[in-house]
């Protein structure tokens, strides 16, 4: 692989990811400020807020395994379970 095609690639994960980050963001926003969780299944929160803890969890021992960390997925799983969570807690909590 050449050089500038990984650079290319590794910016490419940069922009997707924090692209997919920021995504959650604006939902929490209105959430936080209307406390309108109506729209929500509970099983849309739940299957997502699993599955991007599972997701983290294995990335994250993927990269331990490997000694190389994938940054941009890790930040992009972060942000995702802190949104995710605060998701689930508001539609608990604004119920």
């Amino acid at each position: 692989m050449k050089i500038g095609s990984r650079q290319f690639f590794n910016s490419l994960g940069w922009v997707g990811n924090i692209l997919l980050s920021i995504g959650v963001i604006p939902q929490v926003i209105r959430t936080w400020q209307t406390h309108d969780v109506t729209s929500f299944s509970w099983s849309f929160l739940l299957l997502w807020a699993i599955g991007v803890f599972l997701t983290f969890i294995y990335i994250l021992a993927d990269n331990i395994h490997d000694r190389k960390f994938q940054f941009p997925l890790l930040l992009n799983y972060l942000v995702n379970i802190m949104g995710t969570f605060y998701l689930v807690f508001a539609k608990f909590a604004y119920s």
